[in-house]
């Protein structure tokens, strides 16, 4: 088999795996059989192997010594880590560009903005993914590859964190428009402290939505949160 060919499959079997994962065909916490995916999937345990290793990478799995490898069950502070370092790194990227955000990139960002005004409850997972791709534009305009790496890996994490932490779908669905609408319009302002500003503010309401769902009372970690930026 070609390089190419290996590629093309190895990048078969992660997104299908991932598939399996976000649609919860494979649950929280339960183990991953390598073999039974190579005969589901008509490959070579080969394959299996790397994607489990890119998935562990993206932080949908992990592997534990003497059990192998399972579907990665998410914390309150695996989504505080998550959220942290995101806000960071699209912090990093408007503060490098001064807060000027490139007309193209503001057009990005409205046009998905549109679709998430209309999602009804019924395609409930759909705001996740306009969320990752709006917050995606603030980092793709930096044109800094390994930023952009270091915050895709990031990408499914936020995913998985968002349907296992948060309940009140009817509720998210009703804010998140409005949350990020705050921030498309610092960044049609220009200001760059207001925009760092409404990206934290985002972030932060999500850890603390959390936090509430989970009776937790740690002020610490909001201190820790607002010192770290």
């Amino acid at each position: 088999m070609s390089e190419l060919l290996y590629k093309t499959l190895r990048e078969s079997v992660v997104n299908a795996i991932r598939t399996k994962i976000m649609k919860r065909q494979i649950r929280p916490g339960e183990r991953i059989v390598e073999l039974e995916l190579a005969q589901e999937f008509h490959t070579s345990r080969g394959p299996i192997r790397e994607a489990l290793r890119q998935l562990e990478i993206e932080g949908l799995v992990e592997y534990t010594r003497n059990v192998g490898c399972s579907v990665r069950r998410f914390s309150l502070m695996d989504s505080y880590e998550a959220y942290l370092l995101r806000t960071n790194y699209e912090i990093v990227s408007i503060r490098l560009l001064n807060g000027k955000i490139p007309k193209d990139t503001i057009r990005k960002m409205e046009s998905i903005l549109e679709h998430m005004k209309h999602i009804s409850i019924e395609k409930f997972d759909k705001v996740f993914e306009y969320d990752n791709r709006f917050h995606e534009q603030l980092v793709l305009m930096s044109k800094l590859p390994r930023l952009e790496k270091a915050w895709k890996e990031l990408y499914f994490s936020n995913l998985l964190a968002g349907y296992e932490l948060l309940k009140d779908k009817g509720e998210i669905l009703e804010r998140q428009y409005d949350n990020h609408l705050a921030i498309l319009a610092a960044c049609k302002e220009g200001d760059c402290e207001k925009i760092c500003q409404e990206v934290k503010k985002h972030y932060w309401r999500t850890i603390y939505r959390i936090l509430q769902e989970q009776e937790n009372e740690d002020t610490e970690l909001e201190k820790n949160w607002m010192m770290a930026i």
